[in-house]
């Protein structure tokens, strides 16, 4: 697929922002990674990203927060992200039922277990 309008560009920028934030978390930079991942959300969302990108950061954002014993912060983020996913590629993509299944791991009293049944 050829990159048209800077889609390309704001995609690299993006998954580096992403992979940056991550690497802080791993790190333990709580902070850091909320930094990061905060700035590649916002830049997929205002760059007009792909909702499957912009959904990875915003999960990964979830994941931060959760570290940072941020529960109901965190379950926003997981649910915005599924809602990107469902929204683009459906409840049965692997990377729905991967952060599907991360949320029921991590915050089991949040996780929208009904959500792709009521949604179909």
């Amino acid at each position: 697929m050829a990159c048209t309008n800077g889609k390309c560009e704001l995609s690299a920028s993006v998954r580096q922002l992403r992979e940056a934030g991550m690497e802080a978390l791993e790190h333990g930079d709580l902070v850091g990674a909320e930094a990061l991942l905060r700035r590649s959300v916002a830049l997929s969302e205002n760059g007009g990203g792909v909702e499957t990108a912009t959904a990875h950061s915003v999960f990964r954002l979830g994941l931060a927060l959760h570290e940072a014993g941020r529960s109901d912060e965190a379950a926003e983020e997981f649910e915005k992200a599924l809602t990107l996913v469902r929204n683009r590629a459906g409840c049965g993509s692997k990377l729905y039922q991967n952060i599907l299944g991360h949320f029921a791991a991590v915050l089991p009293a949040r996780a929208p277990a009904w959500e792709c049944a009521a949604a179909v």
